[in-house]
């Protein structure tokens, strides 16, 4: 009989561990040279083998960072979205500042893994109760995924128009919430009379086969909002 290649036997106990909840959801995994170690086997095989678990969407990569655990509960989608979304669109309103298409920065390349060639949808706009505004969003999203975005699309919840029109399952995010005071723009474009502190959330998203569909920062006004859920 055909001995099992190595890489598909390390690919093996990482997804028995991964569903024994050994490594918990978002939980990073071990890096390859580590994991190399464990098994006495070559990196190659580990990312051989790292590359069959991305494919069944139980692992997914973020460029500098390392490789972490997907949430692969497809019963709590609902959940999941609603976790993902920090505004309820039901209930706020957009005022568009400013939409366009143009390369990536720096930082939106390693954020979401792309390159200097991928082209991404740059989105500049406030949310608003009424007449006031609650929080400032610039949000960015890789042109060939998010193919065929239109301005209307940017008036509420984008993710409508990425899993209604697109057809796509959004599954996770990676949230980071800390705080800053605002600056002289910041102020400006929230219409501040002066700097105040701001609660500052930094968002990659993520669809169920893993690709990183958006990175977003959101600068929100705490005295006007607060975020009752974590994900």
């Amino acid at each position: 009989m055909k001995e099992t290649p190595k890489y598909v036997i390390v690919a093996n106990r990482l997804r028995q561990q991964i569903l024994e909840k050994e490594y918990k959801i978002n939980e990073q995994l071990p890096q390859e040279t580590a994991i190399a170690k464990t098994l006495n086997v070559s990196r190659i095989t580990v990312r051989k083998a790292l590359d069959i678990l991305v494919n069944e969407g139980l692992i997914y990569r973020i460029q500098g960072s390392g490789t972490f655990v997907k949430d692969n509960h497809p019963g709590e989608r609902n959940e999941v979205r609603r976790s993902v979304e920090i505004f309820d669109f039901n209930k706020y309103q957009v005022r568009l500042i400013n939409f366009g298409v143009s390369k990536p920065s720096p930082v939106v390349m390693n954020q979401m893994n792309i390159n200097q060639f991928d082209l991404t949808y740059e989105v500049e706009r406030l949310i608003m109760d009424g007449d006031r505004i609650i929080a400032l969003q610039n949000i960015f999203m890789p042109v060939k995924i998010i193919q065929g975005m239109q301005m209307n699309s940017l008036m509420g919840s984008i993710y409508d128009f990425i899993e209604k029109d697109l057809g796509f399952t959004i599954d996770s995010a990676i949230r980071t919430i800390s705080s800053e005071m605002s600056n002289e723009e910041t102020s400006g474009l929230l219409d501040l009379p002066k700097p105040e502190p701001l609660l500052t959330v930094e968002q990659r998203s993520f669809l169920d086969n893993g690709q990183i569909f958006e990175y977003a920062y959101t600068y929100i006004r705490s005295s006007q909002f607060s975020i009752h859920e974590a994900i």
